[in-house]
């Protein structure tokens, strides 16, 4: 899936194949709007932009490229010529059919004679002010054959690859951390070892520890025991339970070790708990030996 983090990592791919290749690359949201951009900028490119109306110039043909590419509906790379005369290139980031992104690449000339190609920049250039400048930038400009864009442009189709597969990990990993948390509150009063979670998850323990640190901050024995913790304040809060039957309802057997781990957590044993948290109005009525027929708790 493509995410705004996975735009993000498609940005990063893209500068790290311009710092291979030279080649300018571009990265837009469908919305237009630039994820990101190689910093660098030819010298020609420059000049342009730098020529009074020259950038909005750069900025309507970008915009005319993509409205155009939008309109063909799903569509493969294109190769066009900028309003400057330079190749430039455009690729979709498509997913389920749908166009999230564009990527535009070049600032290029192809291998075609240099002079035919200096020709035809400077018709289309005309109304830039240094000639002899704008030839000196011409000349530095890189030339691709169109054997190397058809490589650029490949790469550039792993990189989005690779992306998908980058979010398809992060919904996995969301999945798994949203598994366990549900595992663990169905299960919290049944014991619960690191063996069972990852049994029950189907994944070893090295990953069971990555899910709960990534995910939770914890460990899975402080995941499992704040499950277990938030269970009994709620039962304290809310119920007239006996304190022994909470313990063992949150997965405590041994009601003396339940309250020994609760008054660790919360600074205060059950039944003082119960009673600064607005305790569950219970009347008992004792029986003829003066027994309640309710556990209560002994701790103070």
């Amino acid at each position: 899936m493509i995410t705004d983090d996975s735009l993000k990592r498609l940005g990063h791919l893209l500068n790290n194949l311009y710092l291979c290749t030279g080649i300018k690359f571009g990265l837009m949201d469908e919305n237009s709007r630039e994820v990101y951009t190689s910093s660098y900028q030819t010298a020609f490119c420059r000049m342009i932009a730098d020529e009074m109306g020259g950038y909005e110039r750069c900025a309507a043909c970008d915009g005319r490229a993509l409205s155009a590419l939008r309109e063909a509906g799903v569509w493969g790379k294109r190769k066009y010529l900028c309003h400057a005369g330079l190749y430039e290139l455009a690729l979709p980031v498509t997913e389920e059919g749908k166009t999230v992104a564009f990527i535009l690449c070049g600032q290029i000339l192809d291998d075609s004679p240099r002079e035919e190609q200096w020709k035809r920049v400077l018709e289309r250039c005309g109304w830039v002010s240094d000639k002899e400048a704008l030839h000196q930038a011409f000349l530095s400009l890189k030339r691709v054959s169109t054997e190397q864009m058809n490589a650029c442009m490949e790469l550039v189709q792993a990189c989005i690859s690779e992306v998908r597969l980058y979010g398809m990990e992060a919904d996995l990993e969301r999945s798994d951390t949203q598994r366990l948390k549900s595992y663990i509150e169905s299960h919290y009063a049944e014991p619960l070892t690191t063996e069972r979670l990852c049994q029950a998850l189907n994944v070893g323990k090295t990953k069971l520890f990555q899910l709960c640190a990534q995910g939770f901050a914890k460990t899975p024995g402080q995941l499992v025991l704040d499950t277990r913790m938030e269970a009994a304040r709620d039962l304290l809060r809310n119920t007239a339970r006996p304190i022994r039957t909470i313990a063992q309802a949150v997965g405590f057997p041994d009601e003396n070790y339940f309250t020994k781990v609760f008054k660790r957590a919360q600074g205060v044993v059950p039944s003082g708990y119960r009673k600064q948290n607005g305790a569950y109005a219970v009347n008992v009525s004792y029986n003829k030996e003066g027994a309640s027929p309710f556990d209560t708790d002994s701790h103070s």
